[in-house]
């Protein structure tokens, strides 16, 4: 297996598997791009040909090519090994040592292929599935985008589906595993379908893969009673928390639109998907979770909500918002005017839709005039009402310029100065923060707890790699760098010196394993430097005299203890001569912080 693993590496290149999913730029002996794994404006990926790694410096992200295919597809290794290996033309050794939790998910995800099959088989070919077709098409949805969904209908009778998937040989414990059927206490332990009787609609993740599904109670139910929608339980594979209906299928529009229409239920998304707006998935609900945002900032940094016209007094929505801000995501409204959701509005005006998709607002600007359309301004009661549903969403605004506009905003729609607003809002940040600290202006950065001389010592390393010929510098400093004393650094450096040119994968492999991730760091945030020589040694001769200086106060506090005790075991010959090497010091201190 690792013979495989180096044969593909070596077949491969990083640059140009990144590249599929992230568009990066060279940059130096790099290339970068904003990062896929957190929100930024301004690059921090960065990916090594040299070294065929990649690290994003602002969350941290770090690895080789399968780290970056495992993290972006949220895949495990094995499946990784198989993808890359089809790339590099590699023919894989076959091996039996699948885990069983690999097993398990491979097992869950062919028998929902298998369900998914006979939903759509009876929905759109059998009798029994007529009252349900009749319905999906009366809402104006064709066979062809019903077959593109592979929506379907579980018959009301469980015995159908369960004898179907038992002759093909999937077991009792493996269907119950899936989520979709379950064991009944009555009438001798029968299973049941949680779908029975409900139009049902595959749960796809973004690689085409069926974890779970979706069921709408039809008109015609027996038990009208019942929830109009249900998903599968939490399951080995499936996890509501990652999964945004028809991202399968809208994940390159997104990409080419740059903007993504964010709808609650999958109606609202098929009926604009069917109509040519297929940049658009389902969230299933009002409320974002981070893995959800994360999935989406894959393909785009623009979010169109076109949710529920009152999402804004809804808590969880808030706390989305706030979500999606702090990902550095442009968020923008889809107003309906009367239509209740897309679906509705699709068939009622067509181009009306298209027209409000056009001239969506941003989400601060729309909160501000829907809540203030709702109350009074011009009364006591009506300014508390729209301060009390405005002011949790401004506060919590990223961007601080943003935030003191729609400050600025609110006072205008209020008649009141801009400094009461802050007051406020201070007042009401005070009154929910648990600390009861907040302030508008912006922290300190928490001082770094690691030693001086280890901070200097590092930059001067990276200092040194940053140069096209890092050897010739490190030996031209050779003095610098024989000042170090942490353990790590001093084997860096010696290893550097003691090569005759720099060849990163070769120094790489020259050194402990344990010390390769922090050359990388070094490597990496050196060549991102972009200094040319003559700054380059500035820089260097500035950081070695603070290292110095550092290096002396070490020795003179140490001497300064020896004298100490060499005073009160009246040892007068030795402490003369420490007398004389502290006064040395101190000399060469007073020279050194001259020159700074």
């Amino acid at each position: 297996m690792e013979n495989q693993v180096d044969e593909i590496k070596q077949k491969i290149n990083i640059v140009d598997i990144i590249n599929r999913y992230v568009p990066l730029k060279k940059r130096g002996r790099h290339h970068i791009a904003c990062c896929p794994f957190h929100g930024e404006k301004t690059p921090s990926f960065t990916v090594s040909e040299e070294l065929q790694i990649y690290k994003c410096f602002g969350c941290g992200k770090a690895g080789d090519v399968f780290n970056f295919l495992e993290e972006y597809e949220r895949i495990d290794f094995r499946e990784a090994l198989e993808e890359l290996a089809k790339i590099a033309g590699v023919v894989l050794v076959r091996s039996d040592n699948y885990s069983q939790e690999e097993k398990n998910k491979k097992l869950l995800i062919e028998i929902n292929n298998e369900v998914a099959k006979f939903y759509n088989y009876i929905l759109l070919s059998h009798p029994l599935g007529e009252k349900a077709l009749e319905y999906v098409l009366n809402r104006g949805i064709t066979k062809e985008t019903l077959k593109k969904f592979k929506a379907g209908y579980s018959p009301a009778n469980t015995q159908l589906i369960t004898n179907y998937l038992l002759k093909k040989g999937f077991k009792i414990p493996e269907l119950i595993a899936t989520g979709t059927f379950g064991q009944s206490n009555y009438g001798g332990n029968k299973l049941y379908d949680r779908f029975q009787d409900r139009l049902t609609f595959p749960l796809t993740n973004y690689r085409d893969q069926i974890l779970g599904f979706s069921g709408r109670i039809l008109p015609t139910s027996a038990n009208p009673n019942l929830a109009k929608y249900i998903n599968s339980p939490e399951t080995e594979i499936y996890h509501k928390s990652q999964m945004l209906f028809g991202l399968n299928l809208a994940k390159e529009a997104i990409r080419l639109e740059n903007s993504v229409i964010i709808v609650e239920g999958e109606f609202d998304m098929i009926s604009p998907y069917q109509a040519g707006f297929q940049n658009i998935v389902a969230l299933k609900g009002t409320a974002f979770t981070q893995e959800q945002l994360q999935l989406l900032r894959r393909y785009t940094d623009t979010l169109i909500l076109g949710l529920d016209s009152d999402f804004a007094g809804n808590n969880a929505a808030r706390k989305s918002i706030e979500l999606a801000d702090s990902l550095e995501f442009d968020i923008r409204v889809l107003t309906l005017g009367d239509y209740k959701d897309p679906d509705e509005a699709i068939k009622g005006d067509l181009e009306f839709f298209k027209k409000q998709l056009k001239n969506t607002v941003p989400v601060w600007d729309f909160i501000i005039e829907s809540v203030a359309k709702a109350n009074d301004s011009s009364t006591i009661k009506g300014k508390k009402e729209i301060l009390a549903q405005v002011l949790p969403f401004l506060v919590k605004i990223n961007n601080s310029v943003i935030r003191a506009d729609y400050f600025k905003k609110l006072s205008n729609e209020l008649g009141s100065d801009e400094e009461s607003i802050y007051q406020e809002a201070q007042r009401y940040q005070l009154s929910t923060s648990p600390s009861n600290n907040y302030s508008y202006a912006p922290k300190e950065n928490i001082a770094d707890s690691s030693p001086k001389t280890e901070r200097y010592e590092e930059l001067l390393l990276m200092l040194v790699f940053s140069a096209h010929k890092p050897v010739a510098l490190a030996k031209k400093i050779e003095k610098y760098l024989n000042l170090f004393n942490t353990p790590k650094f001093k084997t860096l450096s010696s290893a550097l010196l003691s090569q005759i040119e720099f060849e990163p994968r070769v120094y790489q492999d020259s050194i402990p394993a344990e010390l390769r991730p922090i050359f990388q760091n070094l490597y990496l945030n050196g060549t991102a430097l972009q200094l040319d020589s003559q700054n380059r040694l500035k820089e260097i001769k500035k950081v070695a005299t603070q290292l110095n200086v550092l290096v002396l106060k070490d020795q003179i506090q140490e001497l300064t203890k020896k004298i100490a005790k060499l005073e009160l075991n009246e040892e007068e010959e030795e402490l003369k001569q420490a007398e004389l090497d502290y006064n040395l010091l101190l000399a060469k201190l007073s020279k050194l912080q001259l020159k700074k």
